[in-house]
């Protein structure tokens, strides 16, 4: 029988930070909060939606993702969803992607690359 997934669990040096990040990009909110940890999850749930889980860690991040979020614009395009994100603390990342890829590689406050899909859901 399968599974489905719950949780994705980010390690961060401060959770605060990157899940206010989170919150504003997928307009999630804090679900629950405790020392070293924030779990955040939109206050509807969609279905197949998964809680984020930032987790504090003592070391800083130190290269590429193994495993990355995608987010694709919802009500928008992706070039305003960019500019969005960008707005609330995300960076532009270079990971070895060609100007033909058609999606953006961004990282959040604490460099964890995610990427910007093209089209809309």
């Amino acid at each position: 029988m399968p599974v489905g997934i719950s949780e994705i669990a980010i390690d961060c040096t401060d959770p605060l930070v990157v899940a206010r990040f989170w919150c504003a990009a997928l307009d999630y909110q804090v679900i629950e909060a405790e020392a070293g940890l924030i779990s955040i999850a939109r206050s509807e749930p969609r279905a197949g939606e998964p809680v984020l889980c930032f987790a504090k860690v003592p070391e800083s991040k130190t290269t590429k993702n193994r495993l990355h979020i995608d987010v694709r614009p919802i009500a928008s395009t992706q070039q305003e969803e960019v500019e969005r994100l960008v707005g609330l603390g995300a960076n532009y990342a270079d990971v070895g992607q060609s100007e033909n890829d058609d999606w953006v590689v961004l990282r959040d406050p604490e460099g964890n690359e995610f990427c910007v899909l093209s089209g809309t859901m």
